[in-house]
């Protein structure tokens, strides 16, 4: 059954602290459904081995999507992120389940949301799904390289640019 957005469970920042030491304990904000929990859990467990102080400061959800903050310049690390971050676009914020992004009608005012069937409204089910634009999956680094995701390995490979910076 679908829930206001407001009353779904949120992860919550003991948790976290409890779970990782130093990891979260300066975090000043974290709300994003319960969800998508694993893939948090999934980032910092494989981020943390290239990145002993790695430190998280915002986990938020932004365009439907999962957003974390970190201080981080090593690059395993960052391809963590990156990785999590565009994973939790087809999973359900509520309940981890397959989920797809909603979002509004141009006309209307509401979030983008990553959503299963089930926590989704029967509002939001008409809204359709977001288009997947021709940058996502792709993460630069600093030096310029390029990394796509890829689901069959569940890892973010070297790449070439996305068609339109080529």
């Amino acid at each position: 059954m679908p829930m206001p957005d407001a009353d779904f469970p949120r992860i919550k920042k003991d948790d976290l602290v409890a779970d990782f030491p130093g990891v979260f304990d300066s975090a000043r904000y974290l709300d994003v459904g319960v969800g998508w929990l694993p893939l948090v859990r999934d980032f910092v467990a494989e981020a943390l081995p290239h990145d002993p102080s790695l430190c998280v400061h915002e986990l938020k959800e932004k365009f439907g999507t999962l957003r974390i903050w970190s201080d981080t310049e090593i690059v395993a690390a960052r391809l963590a992120k990156a990785k999590a971050e565009i994973k939790s676009g087809y999973v359900c914020e509520i309940c981890g389940a397959a989920g797809y992004i909603r979002r509004p009608p141009p006309d209307r005012f509401a979030w983008w949301r990553c959503l299963c069937d089930e926590h989704a409204s029967e509002d939001q089910r008409s809204w359709g799904t977001r288009h997947q634009g021709p940058m996502y999956g792709y993460m630069q680094t600093r030096d310029g390289q390029w990394y796509r995701y890829d689901d069959t390995t569940d890892s973010m490979l070297p790449s070439e640019p996305p068609a339109r910076w080529r």
